[in-house]
């Protein structure tokens, strides 16, 4: 198994991915130009139903469809690996403007880092609330 979790295979004198090799097995050779996706997002996948050729836009598109990345667009609360709701976001900055908390007080009560709470009282992250 490779580090980035891709199984990993020798194929006589080289190193082969095995859901490349699955699909050459299966399918015949990959163009030049594209990848073998995999329709289960299981990187250790060979089952040749599971994979299909693709761009790395095509590959790209498919991770934001299904949200896989964090980074794909989605802010605040859309963003589904957010820990936050916009009324916690609220509720941090009015605790915080009125002087009796600390950002290490709400850090700690909202699970969060100090850093990020100095973040959301200042705009600079969720500055859409």
């Amino acid at each position: 198994m490779r580090s980035k979790g891709y199984g990993c295979l020798r194929v006589g004198q080289r190193l082969a991915l095995a859901h490349r090799h699955s699909w050459e097995i299966h399918n015949g050779a990959i163009p030049a130009g594209l990848l073998v996706c995999h329709k289960c997002d299981n990187r250790a996948c060979v089952n040749p139903d599971h994979l299909f050729l693709g761009t790395a836009r095509d590959n790209y598109r498919d991770m934001v469809t299904k949200r896989r990345k964090c980074w794909c667009g989605q802010a605040g609360a859309a963003n589904h690996n957010a820990k936050l709701t916009n009324d916690n976001v609220e509720a941090i900055r009015r605790r915080y403007a009125a002087g009796r908390e600390t950002q290490a007080s709400l850090a700690k009560e909202f699970r969060i880092s100090r850093s990020q709470v100095g973040n959301i009282v200042r705009r600079q992250k969720w500055a859409s609330c």
